[in-house]
């Protein structure tokens, strides 16, 4: 699996920034692109009673097809009923087959796709009494990676979407207001950008991003990178308000991009709080501080990088409007953001971890003398 450019800009350009990152990203690019490897440490799971299950799928992913016949032969060889699957489409990318899945009487939706898929599929789930599960088939699968899933067997996630436990996630609300006034309600899993990493995402060149995948957006990292900061008003909660002349500010619901680099400093899918994240180098050197400080999840470098954790934040951009994107989807331009955490309301299927038999080795983690995880080796083979 390759990582996503569109994963989130910022981290194509900090994972190619520093030569440890580029030797992680190198590795990662060489997998085979075929979900077949198989994970000897997780054994399948016993499957449950019988249910209805709907798939929304992305037809344009390579191994669309290949994962649906795969999913209806697991489904037949349990004597469970026949899958029932629904197409996106350019104009639908998936909210109108979740809410037809769910008339349809579909007690378990399958979102088969990237993260657009993904989020589309877990907007109309919410707070709802139908499961889900994830058949990851981005490049970037971000809420598969925060969950721990096994992106390189296909048929693990197959297994894991079918018969995994059920874990209650939060999601973030976000009201995004342009600068007509306008609002737009909407919903996300992993983490929203505005600033630096959406602006890679807009300047990005569609001939480089054909040519060099997600490269492309490393060029357009380094022609922002001398970018002016821009002034920001940020309110957490009830606290008072900040200001602060940011380059990116990121409100993460959890914090793995890629390749085991984390944005955020602690934060889980599950821990009822979000995490603001401002990035505020002023030059090359801030950079290099910020670079070497997401690499190593060490926070003691120059304070180009501030984590705020809260239930709720208001980012007021004033008169500098900025680009905004969620879970790696760019939406457009935006003066104002209010997000807000929902705390379990979304049901996804889990591989438990308790029955995993070498969990220590899937796990296996360099640490520090603090004894705080410093690199997540298990990135690497799960």
């Amino acid at each position: 699996m390759r990582p996503s450019g569109k994963a989130l800009g910022v981290v194509g350009f900090l994972s190619l920034a520093a030569a440890a990152a580029a030797s992680v990203v190198t590795s990662w690019r060489g997998r085979p692109p075929v979900l077949t490897q198989p994970v000897p440490w997780r054994p399948r799971l016993e499957p449950g009673v019988p249910r209805q299950v709907g798939v929304v799928y992305n037809p344009a992913k390579s191994l669309a097809q290949f994962s649906c016949d795969a999913l209806a032969h697991a489904t037949r060889s349990i004597d469970w009923p026949e899958p029932r699957f629904y197409e996106t489409t350019p104009e639908d990318p998936g909210r109108g087959m979740t809410e037809q899945a769910v008339e349809d009487g579909c007690d378990l939706v399958i979102a088969m796709g990237g993260d657009g898929t993904v989020r589309q599929v877990a907007g109309v789930l919410e707070n709802s009494t139908v499961g889900m599960g994830i058949i990851p088939l981005g490049t970037g699968n971000l809420l598969a990676r925060n969950l721990e899933m096994s992106l390189s067997d296909l048929h693990s996630c197959i297994d894991t979407a079918l018969h995994g436990r059920p874990r209650r996630i939060d999601m973030i609300g976000l009201q995004a207001t342009r600068t007509d006034g306008t609002r737009d309600h909407l919903t996300y899993l992993v983490m929203g950008g505005a600033g630096f990493d959406a602006q890679i995402m807009t300047d990005t060149r569609d001939d480089l991003k054909s040519k060099f995948g997600w490269l492309a957006y490393v060029e357009a990292g380094l022609r922002n990178l001398v970018s002016v900061r821009h002034p920001v008003v940020i309110q957490i909660d009830d606290q008072d308000p900040i200001r602060r002349k940011i380059r990116s500010v990121l409100v993460a619901n959890c914090g793995e991009i890629t390749a085991g680099l984390h944005l955020a400093a602690d934060s889980t899918a599950d821990d009822g709080l979000l995490e603001v994240i401002l990035m505020t180098p002023r030059n090359l050197i801030g950079w290099a501080s910020l670079t070497s400080q997401v690499i190593s999840r060490r926070r003691n470098g120059l304070p180009v990088i501030e984590h705020i954790h809260g239930k709720k934040v208001v980012v007021d951009f004033g008169a500098s409007p900025q680009p905004v994107e969620l879970d790696g989807d760019l939406l457009g331009t935006y003066g104002r953001l209010e997000a807000e955490v929902r705390p379990a309301v979304l049901a996804v299927n889990t591989y438990p971890e308790n029955i995993t038999p070498f969990r220590s080795l899937a796990n296996l983690r360099r640490t520090g003398a603090s004894g705080s995880p410093r690199w997540r080796w298990g990135r690497f083979v799960s």
